[in-house]
């Protein structure tokens, strides 16, 4: 029977956990943005290999210091994923100290007992200052992996070690298929990644995007193929936080649709039409918690 389990990845916000499983499958599935908890809910991606599958699962980082419903919510996700798993990955960052969001990660990483794999992230940084105290905690894992997900470092060997610990199973994905999340998701979540890179401050954590139609249209000349137009809503929870998405004369929000553009045109091999929409919709997080 080939091998086929859950791997978790679990850490404090901004550990690089979306950067690192969109190495280890290979393509881009979850956004990934210098800011902490970008990530909302748990991706799923799968990495094939001729022994089986692994089924990645990126949690949201452990958020302590920000009150509001869909905190809670996300929070929830990390510590039900960290109950369904057969590896567990845990992320962490030689680049900061440890603080009580890394120490309540943990205290959730010790009452896992199935085998557990500290990564450490982020080897390419120039300055790693708690990479020895990090590395001391060795004798509460399998193994310690050092890896840069950015730069594509010790991924190879990650991979090696997850495998010689997934249990016996039947293959949960189709063959060559690396996520389950919907194609109108991943438009939404790539957008939203834009918006965190274009945008400061709390405006990030106020909005979300939501796809409301995906359609082919003819090309602009003839015998041009079809332009995929896309038109999507960013919902923002108060009315104060629309001008600072739109921009001064629609700035920002030409900025945000001109990068997801690019992005969807290259991962999608054709022309795309985006058209963007800001929405205020103060009951969003309850919707989409």
């Amino acid at each position: 029977m080939p091998k086929c389990g859950f791997v978790v990845l679990a850490g404090r916000p901004n550990a690089g956990k979306s950067t690192l499983l969109n190495a280890l499958v290979g393509t881009k599935i979850a956004i990934a943005t210098p800011r902490p908890q970008t990530t909302r809910f748990n991706v799923r991606g799968a990495i094939h290999r001729p022994e089986g599958q692994a089924i990645l699962v990126d949690t949201p980082g452990l958020f302590l210091k920000i009150s509001s419903k869909l905190i809670e919510t996300v929070n929830q996700r990390l510590a039900s994923a960290m109950e369904d798993v057969d590896v567990l990955l845990h992320v962490v960052d030689p680049t900061r100290p440890t603080g009580p969001e890394e120490q309540s990660v943990g205290q959730l990483v010790k009452k896992v007992a199935k085998p557990k794999i500290l990564v450490i992230n982020k080897i390419d940084a120039p300055a790693r200052p708690h990479i020895d105290e990090l590395r001391a905690l060795s004798a509460d894992y399998d193994v310690v992996c050092e890896v840069s997900a950015l730069r594509n470092k010790g991924i190879p060997h990650l991979i090696d070690e997850i495998f010689a610990r997934l249990p016996k199973g039947e293959p949960f994905f189709e063959k060559g298929q690396v996520t389950d999340m919907s194609n109108d998701q991943w438009i939404a979540e790539l957008i939203r990644e834009k918006i965190y890179l274009q945008t400061s401050q709390e405006v990030p954590y106020t909005c979300t995007v939501e796809v409301e139609k995906v359609t082919d249209r003819p090309g602009k000349r003839a015998g041009d193929p079809p332009m995929l137009h896309i038109k999507a809503n960013i919902l923002t929870a108060a009315e104060r936080y629309k001008p600072m998405l739109i921009g001064e004369g629609g700035r920002r929000i030409r900025a945000v649709g001109a990068e997801a553009r690019r992005e969807l045109e290259v991962a999608m091999n054709r022309k795309v039409f985006l058209e963007l929409h800001v929405v205020v919709d103060k009951h969003w997080m309850e919707r989409f918690g």
